[in-house]
């Protein structure tokens, strides 16, 4: 047995894309409703007043899940789980960088800074999206910059009049 699989791999190209097709599928759903069940779990259990127990993070090693990882599949389905038929067939790594995206940036196109393509974030991989994510920031601590200077110098202004 080849691959570590309990039967025969069809030798029929469309039936081997057809089942990829179904896994990613599954797989990819998979990623939102362990997110949606990791969330009902830490707000309804483990949540005491507003506050969350420690038993949390105790009940996420006994699923061999780490606070950082179940956070993170939260975060996707919190963020993206709505329109999941958008983001199925991405890989958690690639969900979780967009959906820490502000949300009007998930929607238009970005040009990647190493290469200069233009590309939507669901055709990025993990780096280029790092790479946006990162250039968009400089360009909003750049543009807050820019408007404190223009703050200073009109109050200069008004007090030299």
């Amino acid at each position: 047995m080849k691959g570590g699989g309990t039967s025969e791999l069809s030798q029929d190209i469309n039936v081997i894309t057809a089942e990829i097709n179904a896994y990613q599928r599954v797989a990819g759903e998979a990623i939102f409703e362990i997110g949606r069940r990791l969330k009902h779990v830490r707000e309804s259990i483990f949540t005491e007043k507003g506050h969350l127990s420690g038993k949390w993070s105790e009940w996420c090693k006994e699923i061999n899940m780490n606070v950082t990882t179940a956070k993170r599949f939260i975060q996707v389905y919190e963020k993206l789980g709505d329109n999941r038929d958008t983001w199925h067939g991405l890989s958690m790594r690639v969900l979780y960088e967009i959906a820490t995206l502000p949300h009007e940036q998930r929607e238009q196109p970005h040009t990647i800074p190493s290469t200069g393509e233009t590309k939507t974030v669901d055709e990025m991989t993990v780096r280029e999206l790092r790479e946006v994510k990162k250039a968009l920031k400089a360009e909003q601590e750049a543009r807050k910059l820019a408007e404190q200077k223009q703050e200073l110098a009109e109050s200069e202004a008004a007090t030299l009049k």
